[in-house]
């Protein structure tokens, strides 16, 4: 049985992947505390943790089967146009005049933007 508190987490949480500091900010409570209610609803089984370097991430264990939101369709389109924009960018910087360093860094900036678009775009799936 849920407690009134973890029963309007699941509400947030049930917008989509959610983070102790979002949570915290949502509910004006310290990350901590928003860190220790997600811990807890995990334990029950109710939401999975997953982590991206220092940033982890709780979801629904088991997500309703909806229709797609139009907001989830919003999303969807501007992780492909940022994808794309993405593109044309690198394009673009591959015809300036960079040192080997210079491009070294872009190079991973990029890689990490596109890691980031690719995920993201997956768990909207």
């Amino acid at each position: 049985m849920l407690s009134t508190r973890e029963k309007e987490i699941m509400d947030i949480i049930r917008k989509g992947t959610s983070s102790p500091t979002l949570l915290a900010a949502e509910l004006r409570i310290t990350q901590s505390g928003a860190t220790q209610a997600l811990q807890k609803l995990e334990r029950k089984g109710l939401l999975s943790r997953t982590k991206s370097g220092r940033n982890v991430f709780y979801r629904l264990v088991v997500e309703e089967k909806a229709e797609p939101s139009h907001e989830l369709d919003e999303d969807r389109k501007l992780i492909r146009e940022s994808y794309h924009a993405l593109s044309r960018v690198w394009s673009h910087i591959l015809r300036l005049d960079l040192t080997h360093e210079e491009l070294a860094k872009v190079r991973e900036a990029r890689n990490l933007l596109e890691e980031i678009l690719v995920k993201r775009g997956k768990s909207l799936d």
